[in-house]
């Protein structure tokens, strides 16, 4: 017996609302239910999507990456796009 049921999306308690400069950031973390490897996503202000090719060995890593390349960047030149971001707009 198949499934044809579509694995669930499981958002990590680190998502979350992360302030940076006066700048709000919002950081979704996520992972497919039964798959390893966790995803992230900061969106800015103006709802540019920006999502890490790499996946982490836990969210808590992802986390840390978000806020430490928030830091890196500048949250103006983050919000903004940065030198090496490649923003995805919806």
């Amino acid at each position: 017996m198949s499934s044809d049921r579509e694995p669930n999306l499981i958002t990590s308690g680190m998502s979350q609302r992360v302030v940076e400069d006066g700048i709000p950031f919002k950081v979704g973390i996520y992972r497919l239910e039964g798959t390893d490897g966790w995803s992230l996503e900061v969106v800015t202000p103006d709802g540019t999507s920006i999502v890490w090719d790499d996946l982490f060995d836990d969210d808590a890593a992802a986390f840390d990456e978000a806020v430490s390349t928030i830091r890196a960047e500048g949250a103006l030149a983050f919000r903004t796009g940065g030198t090496n971001i490649l923003p995805f707009r919806r």
